[in-house]
């Protein structure tokens, strides 16, 4: 990763300093100043309940869903405060401070419905992180940079201990009398010491993310042949992890529930049940943890039909995220999107994605005028597509930004 970043400063940063051509023409409406007050993004789903469950006088529970198993993910992301400079000569800075957290529950179906498996895992993390953020961005000649390095300190960290593969392992085996054990362990890392409440023992992390965009169709003159075919492309590289954050004191959870050995129903003994049920209660402990935030690569197309017009941009979207906490952290990600610009003054947005393993329908409006603007949004979201427009999840942003 050094080196990376090291080929990056070598490749680019020359062109930041002495690129040189005339800046793209800028909408009157952007502003050279501005300030975003409480920008707010909140998210929820489950596999189980849907909304009409809930409403309902009775709750009625079918437990055969368990056999698909059962997740939980929530999402939190609060930017209190940030400051942008656009020159409107094709560079600006920006500074942001804010506090992100998540978490997921994700429960082996196999081990719910009591069904064969032989150490079935399941996922249980999370994490929670305060950041300082400088956004800055370039126009070299045609290209679009963008590079946000940022400081981030993990606050709190739940994941297995590292002699285990997931906070969960389940086995059922009939191969050889009926043998049933559940192992469950997690360490709950935070960012204090236990001993002394007001010593903190974080260590921030530095990572950093890349963005470049480019027209393409107009630059190799494909606009000109066919004018339907108008769109740039862009990538974008999230949380490229160069030091992570560390933590050091913990707390864990861990036990086991069943044997080895195959379960006695007939001429057991008195020790048989002791030995099911066995627990180390809850302890703490001190040991280094490396955290890095999950890292993110999205390669996507604004494509203009309406012959070049902003009037509606649609934008295929396709990529990747690595994140550990999950027992299986590699997971593709991709949708479509579309938006309806009135001048830049009022924006409707709509987009179908898989995005952190949930299938998210979302709905926005952008109000802009020169001296604020609004951005509402609302989405369904869940983990299996067919439960997606059945209310299982929900998300909600707002921002709030205004300048000059």
């Amino acid at each position: 990763m050094k080196k990376f970043l090291i080929i990056f400063f070598l490749i680019f940063v020359p062109f930041f300093v002495f690129a040189s051509g005339k800046a793209e023409k800028k909408n009157p409406l952007d502003r050279s100043f501005e300030i975003g007050l409480l920008n707010i993004d909140f998210n929820f789903a489950n596999s189980f309940l849907t909304i009409k469950d809930v409403l309902q006088e009775v709750i009625i529970i079918d437990l055969d869903k368990l056999s698909d198993g059962f997740k939980i993910n929530f999402g939190l992301n609060v930017v209190p405060l940030y400051i942008k400079i656009n020159s409107k000569k094709g560079w600006g800075v920006g500074l942001s401070a804010g506090v992100s957290a998540f978490g997921v529950i994700n429960l082996s179906g196999n081990m719910l419905s009591l069904s064969e498996a032989i150490k079935d895992n399941s996922d249980v993390g999370g994490a929670a992180f305060s950041s300082f953020t400088l956004n800055t961005f370039y126009d070299v000649k045609k290209l679009k940079i963008k590079f946000n390095p940022s400081l981030y300190t993990t606050l709190l960290y739940v994941a297995p201990p590292g002699s285990m593969t997931s906070s969960v392992i389940y086995t059922l085996d009939y191969s050889n009398g009926t043998v049933m054990n559940i192992d469950y362990a997690s360490r709950v890392y935070v960012g204090y010491s236990l001993e002394d409440k007001f010593s903190i023992t974080s260590n921030p992390g530095l990572d950093f993310s890349i963005g470049m965009e480019y027209p393409l169709t107009k630059e190799i003159g494909l606009t000109d042949i066919l004018p339907i075919l108008d769109f740039d492309v862009a990538l974008d590289i999230i949380n490229i992890s160069f030091i992570p954050s560390t933590l050091t004191d913990y707390i864990q959870v861990k036990g086991r529930i069943g044997k080895d050995t195959p379960i006695k129903l007939i001429n057991k003994d008195d020790d048989d049940d002791s030995d099911f049920f066995s627990s180390d209660g809850m302890v703490d402990g001190n040991r280094v943890v490396k955290v890095s935030r999950p890292f993110r690569m999205l390669a996507r197309a604004d494509w203009r039909p309406l012959f070049g017009s902003k009037f509606l941009t649609v934008s295929p979207v396709i990529g990747f995220c690595y994140s550990e906490f999950y027992y299986k952290p590699f997971s593709f990600e991709g949708g479509l999107n579309a938006c309806l610009n009135l001048g830049n003054f009022f924006l409707l947005k709509a987009g179908l994605n898989y995005i952190d393993r949930m299938f998210v329908n979302n709905l926005g409006v952008v109000l802009n005028s020169k001296l604020f603007e609004v951005d509402i949004g609302l989405d369904l979201r869940s983990q299996e597509i067919s439960q997606l427009w059945k209310g299982s999840g929900f998300g909600i942003s707002f921002g709030f930004k205004f300048g000059w």
